[in-house]
């Protein structure tokens, strides 16, 4: 017993060592992005930045299908097989399915280019970037899985900082057309793929074709491929929706509204998620699930009570960083942030609860409940966009996210008999609706603004923490044992 309660001791250790460069790793990026999404809301029309969304909904799509299987595994595998094998033979199923991928493109592009009409001229930098942000996440995904969060945070930040100047210079420089934050997104990822080559040693390895390896990268996540399509579909598929029912307006101002929850929320996500996943799965041994519910109830415990003021205050604040980061033809669009970051923390906390089924190897149970949802979420957006528009399309997410939370928290506990903190989440949200009355009496009492909004969002932090306190959730405890842990 003790030492289980050691070894979990440690992977709290390392969760608090990586969260802390996982941190810096999402923060900066997503504060550069805000700064891109605020100059740019500001320089093109809605209609416009419609288009710059959907292309980039598609390219995210199409390097999700392709790609998005391979960082699964990668992940899954390069701790317990020989590193070095595993990335070499990852590299050259990149290359393949590039090439096959460039081939189509090139072909497709020959026989439609006269009726891509104004899509036209995204066609490339959309091909460019799934291309490049393909490679670029095999790379992440490999660092990950060895638990070098400092590699990951580089590379991360390099692809931030040159995107950002790139996207600038091309879009309102050189081409005066928003593709070129398409454009910059790309070069920058290029440039940090160059930079994780040059900087170690552990990637700058030639391609190989192990056909064991292959075939148990491909075992392990081609299973998958349903799983991390209905990923990127549930978050892209309501924008190609929105064109078809509401036009490419509707996109752009529900695009914008919605990349600032996104933005905002990912902050304090992903950097836990990408923190916790990888140790979970690197602490299996294939038969100490004690240790591994131990790990995954504690985790989901400090997610539980670290995401729902995030949600809180994203939403007591929905009105004022849509009015003051974003321009006024978007700002209608508020009324979303919401919904959708509600979504996101159900959707955060299944893809959490789910590791225990990606460490027994049950992906494909993963894809058959995502097709399910996907099709739940298609015969919802239609009806709600038709009858409201893009808030309908909010609603829509929020019910799909919900339905495929509640699959993997049913699931994932048969597989790994880890406990779901019930009680940590029945405080959080008492103290998460405390922390909302502040704010919700500025709308009842008609008295919103955005300098009282900031001042009640803080006072709305405090009375979390005081309710949390006074629950008896978290005290003196909480606070020594993170000390021990700095």
């Amino acid at each position: 017993m003790e030492g289980t309660t050691q070894e979990v001791g440690d992977r709290v250790r390392q969760l608090v060592h990586d969260l802390s460069f996982y941190s810096v790793a999402h923060v900066v990026p997503a504060l550069l992005s805000l700064g891109a999404l605020m100059l740019f809301t500001r320089t093109f029309r809605p209609e416009t930045f419609g288009r710059y969304s959907l292309s980039l909904a598609v390219a995210g799509i199409v390097s999700t299908l392709l790609y998005g299987w391979l960082n699964y595994s990668v992940l899954r595998y390069a701790p317990q097989l020989d590193e070095e094998l595993v990335i070499r033979n990852a590299f050259s199923v990149y290359l393949g399915i590039s090439s096959v991928l460039l081939l189509a493109a090139i072909g497709g592009y020959l026989v439609l280019r006269h009726r891509l009409g104004p899509y036209t001229v995204f066609f490339f930098a959309s091909l460019g970037l799934a291309l490049a942000r393909g490679g670029l996440q095999v790379l992440l995904a490999f660092f990950r899985s060895i638990l070098n969060s400092q590699k990951v945070t580089l590379f991360r930040l390099a692809r931030a900082v040159v995107g950002l100047g790139f996207s600038v210079v091309l879009a309102i420089f050189v081409l005066d057309h928003i593709v070129g934050w398409i454009w910059g997104t790309t070069i920058g990822i290029a440039v940090a793929c160059v930079l994780a080559f040059v900087t170690s040693e552990q990637v700058r390895t030639s391609p190989a074709v192990d056909r064991e390896t292959i075939g148990r990268l491909a075992g392990y996540g081609v299973p998958m491929i349903g799983f991390v399509i209905g990923d990127a579909f549930l978050v892209q598929a309501d924008r190609v929706l929105l064109e078809v029912f509401a036009g490419s307006v509707a996109v752009g101002i529900y695009s914008s509204n919605y990349m600032l929850v996104d933005r905002g929320l990912r902050l304090a996500y992903t950097p836990m998620l990408q923190a916790m996943s990888p140790i979970i799965i690197d602490s299996w041994e294939g038969d100490n699930e004690g240790e591994i519910a131990d790990t995954l109830t504690k985790f989901m415990r400090y997610f539980i009570l670290l995401g729902v003021p995030v949600v809180v205050g994203v939403a007591a604040l929905s009105r004022t960083v849509s009015t003051l980061l974003i321009g006024d033809e978007f700002t209608s669009g508020y009324v979303i942030i919401p919904i959708v970051a509600v979504g996101l923390f159900l959707w955060s906390l299944a893809n959490l609860a789910q590791v225990a089924i990606e460490i027994k190897e049950q992906t494909s149970l993963l894809s058959y409940g995502i097709l399910v949802v996907i099709a739940l979420n298609v015969a919802l957006n239609v009806p709600l966009i038709t009858a409201f528009g893009y808030v309908g399309a909010a609603v829509a997410t929020v019910i799909s996210y919900g339905l495929y939370c509640a699959f993997t928290l049913v699931f994932s506990s048969r597989y790994i008999a880890w406990q779901f903190p019930v009680l940590p989440f029945r405080n959080a949200l008492i103290a998460g609706a405390v922390m909302a009355c502040p704010t919700a009496a500025l709308y009842v009492t008609g008295t919103y603004g955005v300098a009282v909004s900031l001042l009640t969002a803080a006072v709305g932090g405090v009375l979390y923490g005081a309710v949390l306190y006074g629950l008896d959730e978290v005290g003196a405890r909480d606070i020594n044992s993170l000390g021990a842990l700095l």
